[in-house]
C-alpha cells in the first residue's frame, strides 16, 4: 500500500493546505474498496473491548478534561481525581449513552480502514498513553503514517446541518493540539464525519505551541495543588456552590469533593 502513500505525497507537493485536504478525502475514499485485514482488525476490536469496555475504570487525569472551557474547569475536581476513585458516570442519560455508542462505531470504522490501507496497525489505534510528569492519560484516536510522516488523527462526528456549515472543528482541534504536544508528533488532522450521510471532511493542522500554553499551565498548577494537599493538607477550592448544583450532579468526583455518597475511596 506504499503506492497510496506515495501518490498522496506526490500530489500534495507544492499545493495549498485546502487542496491537500481535498486530495486526502479522495484517497481515503479508496480505503473503502480494500480487503479487510482480518488479523489486525480483530486485534483492534479485542483491544477496544478489553480496554474501553464496561469494566474499564478511569482514574487520574485525562487530557479531555484539561481542555474544557474556563467556566467548567475545576482544579479541585482534577486534584481529587489523583487521590480518590471516581463515580463511574452512573448518572449518564440513556440518550447520551446512545450517542456515545454511535460515536464509538464511527471511530472503529475509520480505525479499521486505516489498518486496511496499511497506514497503521492495531497498536496505533485508540491506545491510551500516559505522561508520568502530570499523571495524565491521553488517547489519540489514531496515529498513522502517510506522506512519509507520522500524523495524529482526531475523529469527530456531527449531524448534517452542522456538517454542511462547518469549516473547522474547534473542539477537535484543541484535542489534536494537545495530543500533538504530548506525543511530540507535530502534524495531524481532524476527520469529521456526517453521521447521517457518512460524508466526511479533513482539516489538516500543524502544531502550534501557543495553543496549548494554557493547558500546560493547568497541568503544572494541578501538580502544585496535589503536592500542597499531601504536604500541608490544604485542598484547592472548587467551583460548585453545593453538592446539589447542576454541575456537581454531573461531576464524577462529587462524592469525594463533598464527602457524600460513597465518600472518599483512596486510590
Amino acid at each position: 500500500m506504499s503506492s497510496l502513500r506515495d501518490s498522496i505525497k506526490a500530489e500534495a507537493h507544492g499545493k495549498g493546505l485546502s487542496t491537500v485536504n481535498l486530495m486526502l478525502e479522495q484517497k481515503f475514499n479508496k480505503l473503502f474498496f480494500l480487503k479487510p485485514n482480518s488479523e489486525e482488525e480483530s486485534k483492534l476490536i479485542y483491544n477496544l473491548l478489553t480496554k474501553n469496555g464496561f469494566n474499564a475504570e478511569r482514574a487520574g487525569l485525562h487530557a479531555s478534561a484539561i481542555i474544557v472551557g474556563e467556566g467548567d474547569f475545576c482544579y479541585r475536581e482534577q486534584v481529587l481525581s489523583l487521590l480518590y476513585k471516581r463515580i463511574q458516570s452512573s448518572n449518564i442519560p440513556s440518550g447520551l449513552k446512545r450517542i456515545f455508542e454511535e460515536g464509538n462505531y464511527i471511530h472503529e470504522k475509520w480505525q479499521r480502514l486505516f489498518i486496511r490501507g496499511e497506514l497503521g496497525a492495531a497498536r496505533d489505534m485508540d491506545r491510551s498513553r500516559f505522561n508520568k510528569r502530570y499523571e495524565l492519560s491521553y488517547t489519540p484516536d489514531a496515529i498513522i503514517d502517510f506522506m512519509g510522516e507520522q500524523q495524529v488523527v482526531e475523529i469527530k462526528s456531527m449531524n448534517t446541518f452542522q456538517f454542511k456549515h462547518c469549516t473547522s472543528h474547534p473542539s477537535g482541534k484543541k484535542q489534536l493540539m494537545m495530543y500533538m504536544h504530548l506525543t511530540g508528533i507535530h502534524k495531524g488532522f481532524v476527520l469529521v464525519e456526517d453521521k447521517n450521510t457518512q460524508d466526511f471532511k479533513i482539516f489538516m493542522q500543524k502544531y502550534d505551541a501557543t495553543e496549548v500554553e494554557d493547558y500546560v499551565e493547568r497541568l503544572e498548577a494541578i501538580r502544585f495543588y496535589k503536592r500542597r494537599v499531601l504536604e500541608e493538607g490544604k485542598m484547592v477550592k472548587g467551583i460548585c456552590s453545593s453538592r446539589d448544583c447542576k454541575r456537581a450532579q454531573k461531576c464524577d468526583m462529587r462524592d469525594a469533593c463533598f464527602n457524600c455518597g460513597v465518600g472518599r475511596i483512596k486510590l
